[in-house]
């Protein structure tokens, strides 16, 4: 069975990615919560062969990060 991603440029086939959605949002709680409390996902999305996982944190306040990773490494390219 091979599932499909929905994108703004249409459907890509999931099986083309080493990492899914929900890889994605584990490798980005696991990395900000080296410097922050976590307090959701917000949103996860494809954009160009690059997951953007947002994610609510606290330190002194809450905040939004956004962490961007390569769909096919599972690396973190960058985030803010």
């Amino acid at each position: 069975m091979i599932f499909y991603y929905y994108t703004s440029m249409g459907s890509v086939p999931t099986s083309s990615y080493k990492i899914d959605g929900k890889k994605a949002e584990d490798i980005t709680i696991r990395f900000l919560q080296q410097h922050y409390n976590i307090l959701g996902v917000k949103k996860v999305g494809m954009e160009n062969n690059v997951w953007v996982v947002r994610a609510a944190v606290s330190a002194f306040g809450e905040d939004t990060k956004e962490v961007s990773i390569n769909a096919k490494t599972g690396k973190i390219i960058s985030w803010h």
